[in-house]
Protein backbone atom coordinates (compact mmCIF):
# COMPACT_ATOMS: atom_id res chain seq x y z
CA UNK A 1 0.00 0.00 0.00
CA UNK A 2 1.34 3.40 -0.94
CA UNK A 3 0.92 5.68 2.07
CA UNK A 4 1.24 9.38 1.39
CA UNK A 5 1.16 11.71 4.37
CA UNK A 6 2.79 14.96 5.40
CA UNK A 7 4.09 13.31 8.57
CA UNK A 8 2.96 13.98 11.25
CA UNK A 9 0.40 16.67 10.50
CA UNK A 10 -1.93 15.29 7.87
CA UNK A 11 -4.03 12.14 8.16
CA UNK A 12 -3.63 9.22 5.80
CA UNK A 13 -7.37 8.59 5.66
CA UNK A 14 -10.88 9.39 6.93
CA UNK A 15 -13.12 6.86 8.70
CA UNK A 16 -16.69 7.39 9.95
CA UNK A 17 -18.90 5.39 12.29
CA UNK A 18 -22.56 5.90 11.44
CA UNK A 19 -25.27 4.26 13.53
CA UNK A 20 -27.97 2.32 11.68
CA UNK A 21 -30.72 4.62 10.46
CA UNK A 22 -28.72 7.78 11.13
CA UNK A 23 -27.50 10.32 8.57
CA UNK A 24 -24.76 11.90 10.68
CA UNK A 25 -21.62 10.17 11.89
CA UNK A 26 -21.47 9.46 15.61
CA UNK A 27 -17.66 9.27 15.44
CA UNK A 28 -14.88 10.25 13.06
CA UNK A 29 -11.35 8.80 12.88
CA UNK A 30 -8.09 9.48 11.09
CA UNK A 31 -4.89 7.46 10.81
CA UNK A 32 -1.52 9.21 11.10
CA UNK A 33 1.99 8.00 10.33
CA UNK A 34 4.25 8.29 13.39
CA UNK A 35 7.94 7.70 14.02
CA UNK A 36 7.13 4.28 15.52
CA UNK A 37 4.15 3.13 13.44
CA UNK A 38 0.64 4.52 13.20
CA UNK A 39 -1.78 6.43 15.41
CA UNK A 40 -5.56 6.46 15.10
CA UNK A 41 -7.23 9.56 16.50
CA UNK A 42 -10.98 9.36 16.81
CA UNK A 43 -13.51 11.96 17.80
CA UNK A 44 -16.81 11.11 19.48
CA UNK A 45 -19.13 13.80 18.09
CA UNK A 46 -21.76 13.77 20.86
CA UNK A 47 -19.29 14.76 23.59
CA UNK A 48 -16.39 16.23 21.63
CA UNK A 49 -13.97 13.69 23.05
CA UNK A 50 -10.73 12.93 21.19
CA UNK A 51 -8.92 9.66 21.86
CA UNK A 52 -5.90 8.08 20.25
CA UNK A 53 -4.57 4.53 19.93
CA UNK A 54 -1.08 3.53 18.73
CA UNK A 55 -0.35 0.61 16.37
CA UNK A 56 2.80 -0.96 14.94
CA UNK A 57 1.33 -1.46 11.47
CA UNK A 58 -1.29 0.11 9.25
CA UNK A 59 -3.02 -3.30 8.98
CA UNK A 60 -3.41 -3.41 12.77
CA UNK A 61 -4.87 0.10 12.76
CA UNK A 62 -7.34 -0.80 10.00
CA UNK A 63 -8.35 -4.01 11.78
CA UNK A 64 -9.07 -2.02 14.95
CA UNK A 65 -11.10 0.60 13.05
CA UNK A 66 -13.21 -2.10 11.42
CA UNK A 67 -13.79 -3.91 14.75
CA UNK A 68 -14.93 -0.58 16.24
CA UNK A 69 -17.51 -0.18 13.47
CA UNK A 70 -15.77 2.49 11.37
CA UNK A 71 -16.00 2.55 7.55
CA UNK A 72 -13.30 4.01 5.32
CA UNK A 73 -14.54 7.12 3.48
CA UNK A 74 -11.15 8.11 2.06
CA UNK A 75 -10.96 9.25 -1.56
CA UNK A 76 -10.39 6.30 -3.86
CA UNK A 77 -10.89 3.73 -1.11
CA UNK A 78 -13.59 1.10 -1.02
CA UNK A 79 -15.54 1.18 2.23
CA UNK A 80 -13.56 -1.41 4.11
Amino acid sequence: MNVVSDYPHHPIDVWLRIADGEEEAEAEANTYLTENGYRVEWYLNSVGLVKSVEFDTLAEAYDWLQREGFRNFSTGEVNR
